[in-house]
């Protein structure tokens, strides 16, 4: 009897231990990406054991101890975080936690980013990860096969297949204010992230910004990012400034995060350590096209004309649960829509609206209401996977199908592309959308000013450039909408006319720059007509 005693107690004491321990693992950034790293856990607090070397679980072989700096949490989740500093860029680094109990977690590791701007970076952007609203089991939202935490674990399955280098995300966990079982769904999301963690036991780091179904700071007493909930990081030495942007305050009225905002801007741009690109994201898109179509004037207002003004050229936002990337456009004149930029460069592309598994919401402006300055929208599952050298950003949209076929990505070097199977948004206007860096434009020529003359300028099969006079040699270019060259052509000793033949090049509105010997350049646009 004894024995069984002590048996029984002995059961319930493992119990107990094993309740308290450790679970719910993230990486955040919350300042230098390529030295620091934010690791969080929730249930016991502990002591993260590290270093270059991996050691298994063997804690006491690892060099490195970090105690935890923090202790937060929000809706009954204790949440625990350790803020590691001056680590090694482009290194990467293993680690456990040993609890308070005693136990030891599974052992992981990270990589952290370059502080070398000639370094590739990919991620990944993408939120609105809640599940439906439902009464008395019925879903009143259209989720997919009636479950859209289905959809979200499938998107977590495919970041661990992709191993981007951290994750860009856009808002909205979990129903949180509408529902009374908060805790069970922010406990139910934090263990569907653990989906995100590779076999090998690798974690995405990744950014946040808040959205309208989290309560005020629990983005910050979850992963632990600025008590703000707005904030910029320089992605590896200045080939991106990222701005994290709380869309649940005023852009306008909130002094605070448009000051920052306003002098970082400022502080970042014209000066020789200019990031490469400015991007950001929020939650609320500025024009919505899902849902009700909504604007938001004082984005509008207040944001937009910041983000034209500094050469921002990537916005990612959330909230309407459809699916859109535009044509690099700007403000109109009455401030209340977008328009295409008349200039590629001078405009910037809106991704999102947010579709990681919430209930699909059909497209708002349709038909005759299409916005024009939309270069294609639907509604599915999906993110975007975004790569970034100094010369250009690729966007893709990865659908959320055939997750288990995918291939996985094995090694860890920065910059990866996709699975070559990964399944991808393929709308009429093409799978992908690049940017790239403006040309020298410093001598562009005033349009009635210009030496040459294009005909025509509605093209169908061919243009004649008419120099009006014998040059020596010229540069041609010719650019999409959205930045990406598609034609390049030099030309000596021509007698005043060139003919180009426009098979296989741009459609759409073109851009076509000359670049006379002399160093000055001319700019004509074009619409090209499909054949």
């Amino acid at each position: 009897m004894k024995t069984l005693i002590l048996s029984i107690a002995f059961l319930l004491l493992s119990t107990m231990i094993s309740h308290a321990a450790t679970e719910h693992y993230t990486l955040a950034f919350r300042d230098d990406p390529a030295t620091t790293i934010v690791i969080g856990w929730s249930g016991d607090n502990g002591t993260i054991h590290y270093g270059l070397a991996d050691f298994g679980t063997n804690y006491s072989s690892y060099p490195y101890t970090h105690n935890s700096d923090r202790t937060g949490g929000a809706h009954g989740i204790t949440r625990h975080f350790a803020r590691l500093t001056g680590l090694n860029p482009n290194t990467l680094y293993y680690f456990v936690i040993q609890d308070d109990a005693g136990q030891t977690s599974q052992r992981f590791y990270f990589r952290t980013l370059s502080d070398d701007r000639n370094d590739p970076v990919s991620f990944i952007s993408g939120g609105d990860t809640r599940d439906g609203f439902s009464l008395f089991g019925a879903y009143i939202e259209n989720c997919p096969s009636g479950d859209c935490v289905e959809k979200r674990r499938d998107g977590n399955k495919l970041v661990a297949k992709i191993r981007p280098d951290f994750i860009a995300f856009t808002g909205d966990f979990v129903m949180n204010q509408i529902t009374s079982n908060t805790q069970n769904e922010w406990s139910s999301w934090l263990n569907d992230w653990q989906l995100t963690i590779t076999p090998d036991g690798r974690l995405t780091p990744v950014t946040f910004s808040r959205g309208n179904h989290e309560d005020m700071f629990d983005v910050h007493e979850m992963f632990d990012i600025p008590y703000d909930e707005y904030y910029s990081l320089n992605i590896h030495g200045g080939l991106i400034r990222l701005y994290m942007l709380n869309s649940e305050l005023d852009a306008c009225t909130d002094i605070g995060q448009l000051n920052w905002f306003t002098n970082d801007l400022q502080t970042n741009t014209g000066t020789a350590n200019d990031p490469e690109w400015k991007f950001v994201t929020y939650h609320v898109p500025t024009l919505a096209i899902g849902k009700d179509g909504d604007l938001r004037q004082d984005q509008m207002d207040c944001w937009v004309p910041l983000m034209e003004q500094y050469g921002v050229r990537l916005v990612m936002e959330s909230d309407s649960h459809s699916t859109k990337w535009t044509y690099p456009s700007k403000k109109n004149a009455t401030g209340d829509d977008f328009e295409v930029a008349q200039q590629p460069f001078d405009g910037i592309v809106y991704i999102g609206e947010g579709q990681w598994g919430a209930p699909h919401r059909d497209i708002y402006y349709t038909g005759a209401n299409a916005k024009l300055f939309v270069r294609d929208a639907g509604t599915f599952d999906n993110f975007f996977f975004i790569r970034v050298t100094k010369e250009e950003t690729t966007i893709q949209s990865v659908k959320f199908e055939n997750v288990n076929g995918v291939f996985s990505i094995l090694d860890n070097e920065l910059g990866t592309g996709l699975p070559s199977n990964a399944v991808l948004w393929n709308p009429p206007n093409g799978n992908q959308v690049v940017l790239t860096k403006p040309i020298n434009t410093s001598s562009l020529g005033e349009k009635e000013l210009l030496a040459t003359s294009v005909y025509p300028t509605i093209v169908e099969d061919e243009i004649t450039i008419d120099f009006g006079r014998e040059i020596s040699a010229a540069e041609i270019e010719v650019y999409s909408s959205l930045g990406k060259r598609c034609y390049t052509k030099r030309v000596d000793q021509l007698t005043e006319k060139l003919t180009i033949q426009w098979d296989e090049v741009c459609q759409g509105i073109c851009y076509l720059y000359i670049k006379m010997e002399d160093g000055k350049t001319e700019s004509h646009r074009l619409v090209v007509q499909g054949k």
